[in-house]
Formats: structure tokens, sequence, C-alpha cells
């Protein structure tokens, strides 16, 4: 499966989640990276009509998660079981804006047993830097098949 391919299953799971409802859009997802998109519209932003520090904040969470989905299981099935979580999160909010699109470009940095480290930056059309996330995600492994044993 191509990384184009996955960031459209990655969509289709997405149906009907917080990803559909504010409009993270997945370009592709494979190879330990991912890229996204978010549109600016008014229902995501602040007071003062800039987007919501929240919105930057979860398309960059969903666009690690997203290079780190093709780790964990780069099939087209979804398996809640192999799903990476985030255990913790680091932002950097430097600049905002209120039009246009950002977009969200996410690598994996490090591949442990247990863990997974994915840097996003996020940019706005003109390619300024809005965000800088370091999210750190379980990576759970595939069943071996092994019943556990308990002593």
């Amino acid at each position: 499966m191509t990384p184009v391919e996955f960031a459209q299953k990655i969509t289709e799971w997405g149906r009907g989640t917080m990803i559909e409802r504010h409009g993270t859009r997945f370009l592709s997802a494979g190879e330990g990276r991912a890229v996204a998109q978010l549109d600016f519209t008014p229902s995501l932003t602040q007071l003062t009509g800039l987007f919501h520090a929240g919105a930057i904040v979860a398309l960059a969470d969903e666009t690690a998660t997203a290079a780190a989905m093709w780790e964990t299981n780069p099939t087209a099935d979804f398996r809640p079981e192999l799903f990476p979580l985030t255990l913790q999160l680091s932002v950097n909010l430097i600049r905002n804006t209120n039009r246009g699109t950002l977009t969200a470009e996410a690598e994996i940095v490090h591949r442990g047993r247990t863990t997974l480290v994915v840097e996003v930056q996020v940019f706005d059309e003109q390619r300024r830097l809005v965000a800088k996330l370091v999210a750190t995600q379980l990576a759970p492994a595939p069943s071996t098949g092994r019943a556990d044993t308990k002593p």
C-alpha cells in the first residue's frame, strides 16, 4: 500500500470522529512520515479570530499518529489493538493566522521497543513555521499468538 493509499484509509477510519468534524485531510502516511492539512474556518478560532491553539495541536497530533500508524500496523485493516496512543506532547506555538490552510508534516525520529517519538512541524500557506510538536507514542506490537501464563 502506498503512503497516499494509506492516508485515504486513515481518512475513511476517521469518519464520524473529531478528525472529520474539524476537517483534517490526510495527504500521505507511510514510511515514517505523514502529511495532513487543515483549512481555516471560523469554527476553529479563538476569541480574536485566529486559529485556536487546540485546533493546531489537534492537527499536529493527528498527523503524528498517522505517521506512527504505518509503523504499528501498515495494512488496510484497522486494528484498534495496534493503534499508537499519544503518551506525551510538547508543543511550541510560534505564530498564528486567520486564513488559509495549515500543513502538518510529521516524521518518526525514534523507534524503540515500546515507544515512538514523532516530530511535527505545522506551516502556513507561506511555509512559515506556525508550530512545532514532539509526540511520544505507545507503539503496540502485534500479538505473537502465545498465551500469557501467570505464575
